[in-house]
């Protein structure tokens, strides 16, 4: 049976001129460190149209999970996001959502 109450988050970034394919990169190792309560399921995919936005799509656990990893706490997360951050040319437009259906 498919999920449809993980909490997610729809993000669109924008890098400074020149970055996007640094911060997809960025963003895509980030997905690979070790995070207990990191999304359980994710995309990242760059515009077509937008050298420097890329789109990033990810759902957790449980919303117990999803507000630890963003509250913060550990300092490597913080460290990783503010890189993120420093590779940014505006704030990441952010959307809450949920699964309803998948391939």
């Amino acid at each position: 049976m498919f999920e449809t109450t993980k909490p997610g988050v729809l993000l669109m970034m924008r890098a400074k001129p020149g970055e996007g394919e640094e911060l997809a990169k960025f963003i895509t190792d980030l997905h690979y460190v070790e995070d207990a309560d990191g999304p359980v399921d994710w995309l990242v995919s760059r515009d077509d149209d937008d050298p420097e936005a890329v789109w990033t799509i990810e759902f957790y656990r449980d919303q117990d999970s999803f507000d630890r990893h963003y509250a913060e706490t550990n300092d490597e997360i913080e460290k990783r996001h503010e890189k993120v951050i420093g590779l940014l040319a505006e704030p990441p437009m952010r959307v809450m959502v949920h699964p309803v259906a998948s391939s």
